[in-house]
């Protein structure tokens, strides 16, 4: 008995750790298909897509346009238009979240085009490159 409550001591938090690694790829993954669409959406409209619908998309310039697009069980997408200006030009940023991602240090994931400025945390290194945070 003793062997088993020693092995189940090792494995349960060993469980735990590839279990959140699962999660956080499926979020990394979402964030690189959200890019893609995206990237086919501004090809279309000349423009970012404002947000994300489960139904048909949406194609409209000027920020009111939406993308088809559902996340993986359990995930939770925020996005944020960036309307061109002077300076920068358009882009968007991304979160995402999952409530069965315990690790409070990498419990959401974020990523963005455009800007360095549109990043939605200093951790993520630069447009189209994923980050948890």
């Amino acid at each position: 008995m003793t062997i088993i409550g020693v092995l189940t001591t090792i494995a349960i938090p060993r469980l735990q750790y590839t279990r959140e690694r699962a999660l956080r790829a499926s979020m990394i993954s979402d964030l690189k298909n959200l890019v893609a669409l995206q990237e086919g959406y501004f090809s279309a409209a000349n423009d970012y897509a404002a947000g994300i619908t489960s139904g048909p998309e949406k194609v409209v310039a000027g920020g009111s346009g939406r993308i088809s697009f559902i996340p993986s069980q359990g995930n939770t997408i925020s996005m944020t238009r960036r309307a061109p200006t002077n300076k920068n030009g358009a882009g968007w940023s991304a979160t995402i979240k999952n409530p069965r991602v315990t690790n409070k240090a990498a419990d959401v994931c974020g990523i963005y085009i455009g800007h360095k400025s549109y990043a939605p945390n200093a951790k993520v290194p630069g447009p189209g490159m994923p980050a948890c945070y």
